[in-house]
């Protein structure tokens, strides 16, 4: 495309003009026209170029100037949040900004660069400022370790156990872990004396390392330290040589300044537009406009040329000069001379005009598609012209007789862009060995009891060691080795109530745990024993992927996450397999499970011609999901329908005799699909959306509905890894764990009944062009709380939504608030579930303390899903105290805002709520009884031993020894982590997961010392002992005790033991070969 335009006399002149006169003014410009004029723009007059603009302009306007310039576009990003607010900026935009200035000082070619207007105007250190505080480090460089610190601590980054989050540095012995703000992943350096010796990248997950670095990048984390004392008099203008100035569109640019005003920005930190204005006075400029500029301003002419007019015009109040150019391109239809035709009728109409063809199309595929087209409407495609590229809409150059076709014109699918922030989102793994003082734990020996801490004391071997005090009934008190923390966990029960503490030595405990594990071997049983149902069951086999199929999730406007992928083709096996498919899809809210479950659906109505039944429970989420799959199979032969309160007796009536006719392929509603008179003429899959908010006599309905039917149910509260683990072997589960790779943390800020606080997030996110939820949930006076808000920001256009208004007002209220209509709805928690706007990036919850943790958890998730921050207001009562179970709530939301948040909460909400409703009322009180955690470690042992078909065992082999196997404080010295190491150790079962282990260890902490060799000799041991009911191993100093249940049947035997060992190996070994003797 961009060789054809080099013929366009008319755009050639133009631009040479852009570089002659002051400013050029180009007006009733498209989007894609501006983007195509930039391109030309920038590659004749290689000069940098700074485009200020805003919203999801920039976003689209990136976009498409990205596809062509893919190496030579930035954008510098709005830090969001005004510096003197009491918010933190997100450090993902932190870490982005300084990437860019990095770029922008080391740069070898021009740039073009994208600047919304606070960026722009905001003050930043000077390029020289800026390069002391930017580090490129090298495998060798010669680096003093402590030096690094010191410039870790200078630059804002906070030292911390384990490295999970941006900002974050963590020191062991020799190894430094660190996560720069404006890197993908985080780095893993390993020095030797003063030099660098390795770099490695790591997920943040698993904490291992992925692969080696010979480079990394350490921009700064917070920018108080380097701002202090400097006198601040650069701006992003200050990082680009004598650049051409863009104004994406004048109106929008001076809507934006008055929004931006009303924020009172400090002079401190920003210049006004009029000094921002005169700085740029010599610059060339270009302003653009979506309407003709008479239709804004009054307009003087002050010349006229065959090409342009001199004009004035007033914007930004001031009396501007430009040279006002005319139309260089037009519309299809203009070109034709004919409206109402469909792209396919045109593409005739063009080869009879003898025009040049040129279509875009991102990747091979969709040329692929745009041919295969071409080829059904019976248009040859062999003369026309394709090439690589992204823009939103088509046009002509009528001087050249060129005609621009892109993709979008052919499916109407927008591509959408995304922002990739990190390589991993999720947060480490579990913390439920992370204890507090005070904490209800239970020890798997001795029962419930009240963690006290962590104190130092002489142990069996004479050697200073560390014991977790636990105190139990009656002020008694056990105390742990830490090297025995893997027996203590954190108590979770089934409901908020606090147990009684065991007595410590009684023999209740021992009790309690023995009813429990009968408890869980039946539960197992059953469990097994409805998979194994449902193995001999006979479903139907879809056939494999068609080229639609393909076409479907090409056309899907995102990047799938791996999570994603992964549920995707488990998904797919199941649907292609003969036993009937029971799956759960579970996931945080909007992390994707929607598309997943689309794309099943398409296989099923698409590829095998059978009826799709999706169960939703509230009227208000069927119909969003109606409009979701409506609008993303649009280009299909599919037809979509639902059963709703939103629609007639008439219209409901109609759709359910379709439904048994066939005709219609895919059906959205509530339980009222499972009604007796609603029959489908072939149905082959079901999708629940969150089953656990149905009732009894739905979820009844459902198992009858169920049976060899292909089934999805989709759950937004994440399944604790533990209990997944458990279950996995005989449940079919796809955990999406991921967030989509542009999505940001959602900023969560607690705050009192406050209308200045009120106010300001109002009229930020308005500045921004976003849109806003007020969730008050009161009906009877939710409209004087939307009266007295409305005053304090009357330009906002505001809206009020909740049960009990008629289901034609409220679809009419959500319609109008997802195509922008609305700036601030306030609603009740209708708006809790499937809620997509992702324009609307702030909520604020009225009275939040009266809330349940799922609930705000469930209404935060409102928010956040596009690649800018969003903001959770929690509001409490002003000058009142909050219940102590309320704090607990917020508190938790609080420390759960981040990456991987919905695992937490739903840990919290166990803690806080119980774990019943998770594994069903029955199980409730053998959770209560021993804990969540280790329920669950009981119910995955019984569920392997049934699955093997082996003897139920929950024997632990206990040991006894003199050896020092630990880990030392002076190898790992929080204890936090020891804890973690100890716990892992414990819950490997092969020596293969002992030697991965000691792998990560060497990987994490450094070369091991001999302490953990032999922790992890033993380790093995333990894991030979348990596998063969081995009950005690007592290691003397010349003999080794044991202890073996066999055939029912105590056996106890003496050998001679040697006391010393050549390395820890040769214990292992001596001992594996000594056991072996007992058969």
């Amino acid at each position: 495309m961009k060789n054809y335009l080099d013929k366009s006399s008319l755009l050639n002149s133009i631009i040479d003009n852009a570089l002659k006169q002051p400013s050029i003014l180009l007006d009733n410009v498209i989007d894609s026209i501006r983007s195509t004029f930039l391109i030309k723009l920038f590659e004749k007059t290689n000069k940098d170029i700074l485009i200020i603009t805003s919203g999801v302009r920039k976003d689209l306007l990136f976009h498409q100037i990205f596809s062509f310039l893919k190496d030579n576009i930035l954008e510098f990003p709005s830090l969001e949040v005004l510096p003197h607010e009491d918010l933190a900026p997100s450090i993902d935009i932190v870490g982005k900004r300084y990437e860019v200035l990095n770029e922008l000082i080391n740069k070898k070619d021009k740039k073009i660069v994208l600047s919304p207007l606070d960026s722009t105007l905001q003050k930043i250190l000077s390029k020289k400022d800026s390069k002391k505080n930017f580090y490129k480090i090298n495998v060798n460089d010669s680096f003093d370790y402590e030096t690094f610190i010191e410039i870790l601590n200078f630059l804002g980054y906070v030292r911390a156990s384990v490295v999970s989050d941006k900002k974050e540095y963590a020191i062991r012995g020799g190894i430094i872990d660190f996560y720069s703000t404006s890197s993908f992943h985080p780095f893993r350096i390993e020095f030797f004396d003063d030099k660098i010796e390795s770099i490695r990248t790591f997920d943040v997950a698993t904490q291992k390392s992925i692969e080696k670095a010979s480079t990394c990048f350490l921009a700064p984390a917070n920018e108080d330290n380097l701002l202090k004392d400097k006198k601040l008099t650069s701006t992003i203008l200050d990082y680009l040589d004598d650049p051409i100035i863009i104004f994406d569109d004048v109106a929008h640019i001076e809507d934006t300044i008055v929004s931006f005003n009303k924020l009172n920005p400090t002079s401190f930190h920003f210049f006004s537009f009029d000094d921002f204005f005169n700085k740029v006075e010599k610059n060339n400029k270009i302003y653009f406009s979506d309407k003709k500029i008479e239709e804004l301003s009054e307009v003087k002419y002050l010349e006229k040329n065959k090409n342009f007019e001199k004009i004035e015009f007033e914007f930004f109040n001031k009396k501007i000069i430009s040279y006002k150019y005319f139309s260089f391109f037009s519309s299809y239809s203009d070109f034709l001379g004919i409206d109402n035709l469909n792209i396919f009728e045109m593409i005739p109409l063009f080869v009879q005009k003898r025009a040049k063809i040129v279509f875009l199309s991102s990747n091979k595929f969709e040329e692929k598609h745009i041919k295969e087209l071409l080829n059904k409407n019976h248009i040859p495609s062999e003369n026309f012209h394709f090439e690589r590229g992204y823009l939103n809409s088509g046009f002509v150059f009528p001087d050249i007789f060129l005609v621009i076709i892109p993709y979008f014109e052919i499916t109407k699918r927008k591509s959408i862009r995304r922002q990739k922030w990190r390589d991993s989102t999720q947060a480490p793994l579990a913390e439920f060995h992370h204890l507090k003082p005070n904490d209800l734990v239970v020890h798997a020996n001795s029962g419930i009891g009240k963690y006290l801490g962590c104190e130092k004391h002489t142990d069996h071997l004479g050697q200073e060691s560390e014991f977790l005090i636990i105190e139990y009934k009656e002020s008694s008190k056990l105390y742990v080795p830490l090297s025995q923390a893997h027996l203590v966990t954190r108590y979770i029960g089934a409901h908020d109530d606090k147990p009684d503490l065991n007595i410590l030595g009684s023999t209740k405990w021992q009790k309690t745990k023995n009813l429990a594990q009968k408890q869980i071997i039946g539960y197992a049983s059953d469990l097994l024993e409805r998979q194994a149902k449902r193995e001999v069951e006979k479903g139907f086999i879809f056939p494999k992927d068609s080229d639609e199929l393909l076409i479907f999730e090409m056309d899907f406007p995102y990047v799938e996450t791996i999570d994603q992928l992964n549920a995707i083709n488990e998904i797919k096996l199941d649907m292609t397999s003969i036993k009937p498919m029971d799956r759960l899809i579970c996931g945080d809210v909007g992390y994707g499970k929607t598309e997943v479950c689309m794309r099943a659906a398409f296989k099923s109505a698409y590829d095998g011609k059978k009826q799709v039944a999706v169960l939703v429970p509230t009227t208000i989420l069927a119909s969003q999901h109606y409009e979701s799959f409506k609008e993303r199979m649009a280009s299909f032969p599919i037809t979509i329908d639902m059963v709703s309160r939103f629609k007639t007796a008439k219209e409901n009536k109609k759709t359910i005799e379709d439904v048994k006719e066939g005709k219609i392929d895919i059906l959205i509603g509530t339980h009222r699909i499972l009604s007796k008179d609603v029959i489908f003429k072939d149905i082959g899959l079901l999708i629940i959306d969150e089953e656990q908010r149905f009732g009894v006599k739905a979820k009844e309905h459902l198992k009858k509905f169920k049976a060899n039917l292909d089934t999805i149910t989709m759950s937004a509260t994440p399944i604790p890894r533990t209990l997944y683990m458990s279950l996995i072997k005989i449940k079919d589960m796809s955990v999406i764990n991921t967030p989509p790779q542009d999505r940001l943390p959602i900023k969560t800020v607690i705050a009192q009944n406050d209308d200045t606080i009120i106010k300001n997030a109002i009229l930020r996110e308005l500045a921004r062009e976003g849109q806003i939820f007020f969730i008050h949930n009161r009906v009877e006076s939710i409209y004087g709380r939307k009266d007295h808000i409305q005053k304090l920001v009357p330009n906002a256009k505001m809206a009020i939504a909740h049960g009990q208004l008629s289901s034609d007002e409220i679809d009419e209220i959500f319609h109008n608030f997802k195509n922008g209509k609305i700036d601030v709805l306030f609603a009740t928690t209708i708006v809790e579930n499937g809620i997509d706007i992702p324009n609307a990036n702030t909520i604020l919850i009225d009275r939040a303390d009266t809330f349940g943790l799922s609930d705000l958890h469930q209404l935060r998730g409102r928010v956040g899903r596009w690649n800018r921050s969003a903001f959770a207001y929690f509001i409490t009562p002003k000058n009142k105290e909050v219940s102590e179970v309320a704090k607990k709530r917020l508190n938790a939301l609080m420390q759960s805002s981040g990456y991987g948040s919905g695992m937490k909460i739903a840990m919290r909400d166990l803690e806080i709520r119980g774990a019943g409703d998770i594994l069903g009322i029955k199980q409730s009180g053998q959770i209560a009884s021993i804990g969540f955690h280790l329920y669950c470690k009981l119910l995955k042992k019984t569920i392997a031993a049934l699955k093997n078909k082996k003897q139920i065992s929950f024997i632990d082999t206990k040991m006894e020894f003199n050896y020092s196997a630990k880990i030392p404080e002076s190898y790992l010295s929080e204890s936090n982590l020891r804890m973690e190491i100890y716990y892992r150790l414990s819950e490997t079962s092969k020596y293969i997961e002992v030697e991965e282990m000691s792998k990560e260890l060497v990987d994490r902490f450094g070369k091991l010392p001999i302490e953990v060799l032999y922790l992890l000799s033993l380790t093995k041991i333990r894991i030979y002992a348990n596998e063969n009911n081995f009950t005690l191993l007592k290691f003397g100093k010349f003999t080794l005790y044991v202890e073996k249940f066999f055939r029912n049947k105590k056996i106890t035997k003496t050998f001679p033991f040697p006391s010393n060992f050549e390395n820890p190996n040769q214990l292992f070994e001596i001992t594996i070969q000594t056991l072996e003797q007992i058969k």
